[in-house]
Protein backbone atom coordinates (compact mmCIF):
# COMPACT_ATOMS: atom_id res chain seq x y z
CA UNK A 1 0.00 0.00 0.00
CA UNK A 2 3.14 2.34 -0.04
CA UNK A 3 1.76 3.68 -3.62
CA UNK A 4 -1.27 4.79 -1.91
CA UNK A 5 0.32 6.84 0.41
CA UNK A 6 2.44 8.11 -2.50
CA UNK A 7 0.60 9.51 -4.62
CA UNK A 8 -1.08 11.32 -1.73
CA UNK A 9 2.26 12.72 -0.75
CA UNK A 10 2.11 13.96 -4.55
CA UNK A 11 -0.94 15.06 -4.52
CA UNK A 12 -0.75 17.18 -0.89
CA UNK A 13 2.97 18.08 -0.70
CA UNK A 14 3.08 20.51 -3.58
CA UNK A 15 -0.09 21.73 -2.79
CA UNK A 16 0.74 22.96 0.44
CA UNK A 17 4.40 24.18 -0.67
CA UNK A 18 3.11 25.76 -3.42
CA UNK A 19 0.90 28.08 -1.23
CA UNK A 20 3.86 29.22 0.38
CA UNK A 21 4.99 30.86 -2.64
CA UNK A 22 1.17 31.93 -3.63
CA UNK A 23 0.81 29.83 -6.84
CA UNK A 24 -3.02 29.65 -7.89
CA UNK A 25 -5.07 27.17 -6.20
CA UNK A 26 -5.99 25.36 -9.90
CA UNK A 27 -2.19 25.41 -10.94
CA UNK A 28 -1.31 23.74 -7.35
CA UNK A 29 -3.84 21.23 -8.06
CA UNK A 30 -2.63 20.20 -11.60
CA UNK A 31 1.03 20.17 -10.26
CA UNK A 32 -0.04 17.42 -7.93
CA UNK A 33 -1.98 15.78 -10.26
CA UNK A 34 0.71 16.18 -12.87
CA UNK A 35 3.81 14.32 -10.52
CA UNK A 36 1.02 11.65 -9.68
CA UNK A 37 0.77 10.95 -13.59
CA UNK A 38 4.22 11.09 -13.83
CA UNK A 39 5.18 8.27 -10.80
CA UNK A 40 2.52 6.02 -12.41
CA UNK A 41 3.78 6.43 -15.83
CA UNK A 42 7.00 5.59 -14.30
CA UNK A 43 5.65 2.38 -12.98
CA UNK A 44 4.71 1.62 -16.64
CA UNK A 45 8.37 1.45 -18.27
CA UNK A 46 10.40 0.19 -14.37
CA UNK A 47 7.95 -2.52 -13.16
CA UNK A 48 6.49 -3.64 -16.40
CA UNK A 49 6.20 -7.26 -15.70
CA UNK A 50 4.06 -6.85 -13.11
CA UNK A 51 1.77 -4.41 -14.61
CA UNK A 52 1.15 -6.60 -17.13
CA UNK A 53 -0.04 -9.39 -14.74
CA UNK A 54 -2.54 -6.92 -13.49
CA UNK A 55 -4.40 -7.67 -16.94
CA UNK A 56 -6.29 -10.76 -17.55
CA UNK A 57 -4.25 -13.02 -20.01
CA UNK A 58 -7.19 -12.66 -22.36
CA UNK A 59 -6.19 -9.08 -23.05
CA UNK A 60 -4.02 -8.92 -26.70
CA UNK A 61 -0.85 -7.37 -26.91
CA UNK A 62 -0.27 -6.84 -22.94
CA UNK A 63 2.96 -5.59 -22.32
CA UNK A 64 2.73 -2.95 -25.29
CA UNK A 65 -0.49 -1.94 -23.86
CA UNK A 66 1.32 -1.30 -20.66
CA UNK A 67 4.05 0.62 -22.79
CA UNK A 68 1.05 2.67 -24.67
CA UNK A 69 -0.50 3.83 -21.75
CA UNK A 70 2.78 4.66 -19.51
CA UNK A 71 3.44 6.90 -22.32
CA UNK A 72 -0.21 8.07 -22.32
CA UNK A 73 0.00 8.86 -18.77
CA UNK A 74 3.26 10.81 -19.47
CA UNK A 75 1.90 12.80 -22.08
CA UNK A 76 -1.49 14.03 -19.63
CA UNK A 77 1.23 14.99 -17.21
CA UNK A 78 2.90 17.31 -19.80
CA UNK A 79 -0.65 18.50 -21.20
CA UNK A 80 -2.02 19.32 -17.92
CA UNK A 81 0.65 22.05 -17.09
CA UNK A 82 1.69 22.96 -20.50
CA UNK A 83 -1.65 23.34 -22.64
CA UNK A 84 -4.50 26.03 -23.06
CA UNK A 85 -7.01 23.25 -22.90
CA UNK A 86 -6.45 21.57 -19.85
CA UNK A 87 -10.06 21.19 -18.61
CA UNK A 88 -10.35 19.00 -22.05
CA UNK A 89 -7.17 16.99 -21.13
CA UNK A 90 -8.34 16.88 -17.79
CA UNK A 91 -12.24 15.50 -18.27
CA UNK A 92 -10.06 12.66 -20.79
CA UNK A 93 -7.77 11.90 -17.41
CA UNK A 94 -11.17 11.18 -15.44
CA UNK A 95 -12.11 9.02 -18.06
CA UNK A 96 -9.01 7.07 -18.38
CA UNK A 97 -9.09 6.66 -14.34
CA UNK A 98 -12.61 4.97 -14.79
CA UNK A 99 -11.73 2.96 -16.98
CA UNK A 100 -8.89 1.09 -15.46
CA UNK A 101 -10.84 0.09 -12.51
CA UNK A 102 -11.23 -3.31 -13.78
CA UNK A 103 -7.56 -3.67 -14.09
CA UNK A 104 -7.47 -3.27 -10.13
CA UNK A 105 -10.26 -5.09 -9.63
CA UNK A 106 -8.85 -8.14 -11.64
CA UNK A 107 -5.09 -7.37 -9.84
CA UNK A 108 -6.74 -7.47 -6.71
CA UNK A 109 -9.22 -10.17 -6.88
CA UNK A 110 -5.92 -12.55 -8.23
CA UNK A 111 -3.31 -10.83 -5.80
CA UNK A 112 -1.17 -9.51 -8.09
CA UNK A 113 2.47 -8.97 -6.20
CA UNK A 114 2.30 -5.20 -7.05
CA UNK A 115 1.19 -1.90 -5.38
CA UNK A 116 -0.72 -3.71 -2.85
CA UNK A 117 -2.81 -5.95 -4.86
CA UNK A 118 -1.25 -8.64 -3.11
CA UNK A 119 -3.55 -7.74 -0.27
CA UNK A 120 -6.58 -9.19 -2.27
CA UNK A 121 -9.97 -7.19 -2.45
CA UNK A 122 -9.28 -5.64 0.83
CA UNK A 123 -6.90 -3.07 -1.32
CA UNK A 124 -9.63 -1.69 -3.03
CA UNK A 125 -11.27 -0.78 -0.11
CA UNK A 126 -8.24 1.69 -0.71
CA UNK A 127 -7.81 2.15 -3.98
CA UNK A 128 -11.30 2.87 -5.81
CA UNK A 129 -11.88 5.54 -2.90
CA UNK A 130 -8.02 6.91 -3.93
CA UNK A 131 -9.46 6.84 -7.30
CA UNK A 132 -13.03 8.71 -6.86
CA UNK A 133 -10.58 11.05 -4.68
CA UNK A 134 -8.18 11.65 -7.06
CA UNK A 135 -11.15 12.24 -9.89
CA UNK A 136 -12.97 14.77 -7.08
CA UNK A 137 -9.15 16.29 -7.32
CA UNK A 138 -8.98 16.52 -10.48
CA UNK A 139 -12.57 18.35 -10.97
CA UNK A 140 -12.15 20.50 -8.27
CA UNK A 141 -8.73 22.36 -9.27
CA UNK A 142 -8.91 21.77 -12.83
CA UNK A 143 -12.62 21.45 -14.40
CA UNK A 144 -14.74 23.13 -12.55
CA UNK A 145 -15.44 26.70 -14.10
CA UNK A 146 -14.65 28.89 -11.37
CA UNK A 147 -10.97 27.61 -11.59
CA UNK A 148 -9.00 29.95 -14.17
CA UNK A 149 -5.50 29.26 -13.13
Amino acid sequence: MQNVAIIVTLLILPYWLLMLAHAPEGLRGRIGVSLVLVFAALGHFIKTSAMTQMLPSWVPMRTPMIYLTGIFEGLLAIAILATPSFRSTCWLLCIYLLSIVPSNVYAAFHRIDFGGHQAGPVYLLVRIPLQFFLIGWIYWFAIRPSNTM
